[in-house]
């Protein structure tokens, strides 16, 4: 019987971060063929390590999916984006413009500074070309050649996977969760090695933590959650206690103003009484039945 990492780790492919993390860490053969592939030339990548961290001078870190140096020592950054919208050309140019924080060393001239390419597998459209494969280029150098790119932004979009060509069944190889049907012999044979073998342990530690992590921010976002609630029913409450101020308030000066206009028009019916006024024109100056007038006279003990 699986257990339930082995059951998330069948569902895997290589479009999985953490799944090529492992997969391809330090895999140098496995990098050559995606870096040759998506470039249409061949292309011995030498080293290959995956979740390389780097920090820019204000604290900002990036950790970019696969560092790879080729046999020139031309650098390539690796990228899976599911969600295309994470995968814009400002966050790739920022990945290429990091990668000098790590090439470039004191005593470096320009003209030394090895050539940089990041490629992005996205599940969509991420460069917006509508085109399965785009490519952005920055050109820099003045050779014999004439001016050369030294840089390189390439988006591959793996749901454009139906054709024979390398990059279609690259995709595919890319998207495939049963190891054993993918094409590639090297992709498989490192998928296999990373859901049967050596790797595998590596793997669902990895998904374990990832678990842990994910129960960790759960359970952040359901503290917040209650705080947010807890500061929305306090600031409820609070409104509450506030309009029954305010309500109380209202009642006591309503009630306070009907004790004033009674006293006033006790006072002015006594001072009429007292001024000898006939009944009737009391009652209808303030419109007040006779009999009304008698009553509150009488109250007042006014002499009828």
């Amino acid at each position: 019987m699986l257990s339930k990492e082995e059951k998330i780790l069948k569902n895997m492919c290589l479009m999985d971060d953490t799944f090529m993390t492992v997969a391809l860490d330090g895999n140098t053969e496995a990098v050559s063929i995606l870096v040759s592939t998506v470039l249409q030339r061949k292309v011995t990548i030498i080293s290959a390590i995956t979740q390389k961290t780097v920090l820019n001078t204000r604290g900002k870190k990036i950790i970019m999916g696969v560092f790879a140096v080729d046999e020139k020592k031309n650098v390539y950054v690796i990228e899976v984006e599911n969600n295309p919208t994470r995968a814009k050309v400002p966050r790739m140019q920022y990945y290429s413009d990091m990668v000098s924080n790590i090439i470039v060393q004191s005593g470096t001239t320009y003209s030394q500074i090895p050539n940089r390419t990041v490629i992005c597998f996205t599940r969509g459209d991420g460069a917006k070309t509508g085109q399965s494969l785009s490519r952005s280029v920055t050109k820099w150098k003045n050779t014999d050649q004439g001016v050369i790119p030294y840089g390189e932004i390439i988006y591959v979009n793996v749901k454009e996977n139906q054709g024979n060509d390398p990059i279609s069944v690259l995709c595919r190889d890319l998207v495939q969760k049963d190891y054993r049907k993918i094409v590639n012999p090297v992709l498989r044979e490192s998928c296999r090695r990373t859901k049967k073998g050596d790797r595998k342990e590596i793997m669902c530690d990895k998904i374990r933590q990832l678990q842990a992590e994910t129960r960790k921010e759960e359970r952040a976002r359901a503290a917040q959650r209650e705080k947010k609630l807890k500061m929305e029913i306090e600031k409820a409450n609070k409104l509450a206690e506030e309009q029954k101020k305010e309500t109380d308030k209202a009642k006591r000066e309503a009630e306070t103003a009907a004790l004033k206009a009674e006293q006033e028009r006790n006072d002015y019916l006594r001072g009429m009484m007292e001024a000898h006024i006939p009944i009737e024109s009391i009652s209808s100056i303030l419109h007040m039945s006779v009999d009304a007038v008698k009553k509150q006279a009488s109250l007042l003990g006014c002499v009828l």
